[in-house]
């Protein structure tokens, strides 16, 4: 069977518009562009963990150097 006996079968059907057409077809565009936007690419989730860790290993050492630096563990640079 044909689209156009289909379409010709169902009472009150009417062909979309070019206007239409091209709707649909930009929605569908900014749909698809903004599911992209959302998804987060795993080597772009990786990246930000571990650079999270660098930063709390980061001051865990830096609040170390300045205990062991008020407690006169380290000798001064003068």
């Amino acid at each position: 069977m044909s689209a156009l006996s289909v379409n010709q079968s169902i009472p009150g059907y009417r062909r979309a518009s070019v206007l239409e057409a091209v709707a649909v077809r930009i929605g569908a565009g900014l749909v698809e562009w903004a599911e992209r936007r959302r998804a987060v690419p795993e080597e772009a989730v990786r990246l930000q963990r571990d650079a999270a860790r660098r930063r709390d290993e980061l001051s865990l050492l830096r609040g170390d150097v300045l205990g062991a630096a008020h407690s006169g563990l380290l000798p001064s640079r003068r």
